[in-house]
């Protein structure tokens, strides 16, 4: 995609000064434009999407805002405005569904009709036409003229189709909720292709994940497991017991069948109850027949939420671990919080935690390490835009990394220490 307008733009800077003011065009590429004045001299400006912090237009202009606190104003394109703004937001919005990872797996379906977005509080956060791409195991909403976002089918608590509407709510773990209206005469078809997508789902972790590691259960058993495991995210011990007793005891025994790391996070364990003890397990998204497990600790005592992923397992029972002694990397962050006590922020922080590496497809660095190691690293839009990333980010105060468990289990205490309310 390579198109051109003509019009004027503005650059300001922080302290709202212009620096700078011409005519001239905007010739928009796949991944940002270039600003370019009158003149075969003027090389211009190159903007990419990536720079940008806000994006939006009124009053037939556009504003952008740099991550560098530089202000844009785009205007005077005439009659032709509206179809500069669709053209704008059709290449922005390929890159953010790359930058924010929208796409969950294979595009399955694509459709089109008026979505609304509900906050938890019950206000109104937007409306508007768009085309809704049906991914694997998420939904992307393109509008034509606002920024895309996406529903990942993990994090869905409640949907429900009202066929004599002809609408889908759906409703997040967050507290989110969403309306789908107006699809015509495709209702029928997305309605089955969802239910199809998010059915496929629980059976992919039943026969693909849990089936490899429990054979021994029965595929109802399982299947109550993966409601609740859906793409990785952690479910506490406490509601694992609910479940099955037997179930509970074996994906402990999976969990620390490495002994080492068992005698290093007993620590941990030992501070906390079945409620705020955590596993996880998923596909691994880079390694065939392989395995991802994680474990959570919750200690509201000690201000902290701690995780840590596990050496990867193989089909068969093997542990892959390169021929490397683990030093069995564990992640602490603290509860940030104005008022009330850690208790309560809990759920709050685990759902940080969960949305950042089952999204992100449990890659560790973008939890933690400093920007500027992921300066050219595929997360570097994300640690800037997503909320729940940029919280965790925040909130990061230490790592545990000692192939000892008594230093391990020392760096663990003095992280802790510095994160306990005084």
């Amino acid at each position: 995609m390579e198109v051109s307008y003509n019009l004027r733009f503005q650059k300001s800077n922080f302290s709202n000064k212009t620096i700078l003011d011409k005519e001239g065009e905007i010739i928009i590429y796949a991944k940002g434009f270039r600003l370019k004045g009158k003149g075969a001299t003027d090389k211009g400006e190159l903007m990419n999407f990536s720079e940008i912090k806000e994006f939006y237009h009124r009053n037939e202009r556009i504003y952008f805002i740099t991550f560098n606190k530089e202000k844009y104003t785009l205007s005077d394109a005439g009659n032709l405005f509206e179809q500069l703004v669709v053209d704008l937001y059709k290449s922005r919005n390929e890159f953010l569904m790359d930058g924010l990872f929208m796409k969950g797996g294979k595009l399955k379906a694509e459709f089109e009709g008026n979505f609304q977005r509900i906050s938890k509080f019950a206000k109104p956060i937007n409306k508007g036409h768009a085309k809704f791409r049906l991914y694997e195991s998420s939904l992307v909403i393109v509008p034509t003229n606002q920024d895309a976002f996406s529903v990942h089918f993990h994090f869905v608590n409640f949907y429900e189709f009202d066929e004599d509407e002809y609408t889908l709510k759906i409703v997040m773990d967050d507290g989110l909720t969403l309306f789908f209206s107006q699809l015509g005469n495709d209702y029928e078809f997305f309605q089955e292709k969802m239910e199809t997508l998010l059915g496929g789902m629980y059976e992919t972790i039943v026969n693909d994940v849990l089936k490899q590691a429990f054979v021994e259960f029965h595929a109802a058993t399982l299947l109550k497991l993966a409601y609740k495991m859906k793409g990785g995210k952690s479910v506490s011990l406490h509601d694992i017991k609910k479940m099955d007793s037997e179930m509970a005891a074996r994906v402990t025994e999976f969990m620390f069948e490495d002994a080492v790391f068992a005698e290093k996070v007993k620590l941990l364990g030992d501070m906390v109850d079945d409620y705020n003890t955590f596993f996880g397990i998923a596909k691994d998204p880079t390694v065939a027949s392989s395995y991802i497990r994680w474990v959570m600790y919750a200690i509201p005592d000690k201000n902290i939420v701690a995780f840590s992923i596990l050496p990867r397992w193989e089909q068969g029972g093997k542990t892959s671990e390169d021929g490397i002694s683990p030093k069995h990397e564990t992640f602490f962050f603290k509860i940030i919080m104005e008022k009330g006590s850690p208790n309560d922020k809990i759920e709050d922080k685990t759902r940080e935690i969960d949305q950042s590496l089952v999204n992100l497809r449990f890659a560790k660095d973008p939890c933690y390490k400093d920007k500027r190691e992921l300066k050219h690293s595929p997360y570097q839009y994300a640690i800037r835009k997503l909320p729940y990333l940029r919280i965790l980010r925040k909130s990061f105060c230490g790592k545990a990394a000692a192939s000892d468990v008594k230093e391990w289990q020392k760096q663990a205490m003095d992280i802790m220490n510095r994160a306990e309310l005084k």
